[in-house]
């Protein structure tokens, strides 16, 4: 028997037609690598981005320590200023209250001259220190107001002596 040659079907593609096809697998292929290509870098700029901002972090962190450590000395340094003004003030009360002390006494003193003075002792003349400048006129005297002693001795000289004739000194 002899034997029947098959010949091929047509196909919808003719030869020219294969020929695109390949092509545009080609260009499929092309393409495909670009996106690859293209999502590669993308992620490796996002890896960058995501390590600086791992680096940011880690830096922000470490100034926000530091900045705790400066703040707990800050608040130390001003505690401690605090306390010292504190003191000073303090000192300064104490001070001003006795200074007030001494004042309100010699007042008391003087009031209890001026009483005297009423009474007709010493002349109508001022008071110093709760006696009159009669009393000190006697002879030296010793007193102390506010810490310091104050000597009067006896001197020939008269007050009146001190003034011009229009009644001011010369």
């Amino acid at each position: 028997q002899p034997i029947n040659i098959i010949k091929p079907r047509k196909s919808n593609y003719s030869s020219k037609n294969k020929n695109p096809s390949i092509n545009q697998l080609q260009n499929q292929l092309q393409k495909s690598e670009q996106e690859r290509y293209q999502l590669q870098n993308d992620v490796q700029k996002l890896q960058l981005r995501l390590q600086k901002a791992h680096s940011d972090a880690r830096n922000i962190a470490s100034q926000n320590k530091w900045l705790e450590k400066q703040t707990s000395r800050a608040d130390q340094i001003l505690s401690r200023a605090v306390e010292v003004e504190r003191k000073k003030a303090n000192e300064e009360v104490e001070r001003v209250r006795g200074e007030m002390k001494g004042v309100l006494e010699r007042e008391r003193l003087m009031m209890r001259g001026n009483s005297n003075n009423h009474n007709g002792i010493g002349g109508g003349r001022s008071m110093i220190g709760g006696g009159n400048d009669v009393e000190l006129n006697r002879g030296p005297t010793r007193r102390v107001m506010d810490g310091v002693k104050i000597v009067r001795d006896v001197d020939d000289y008269d007050e009146d002596d001190m003034l011009d004739e229009r009644g001011r000194p010369p």
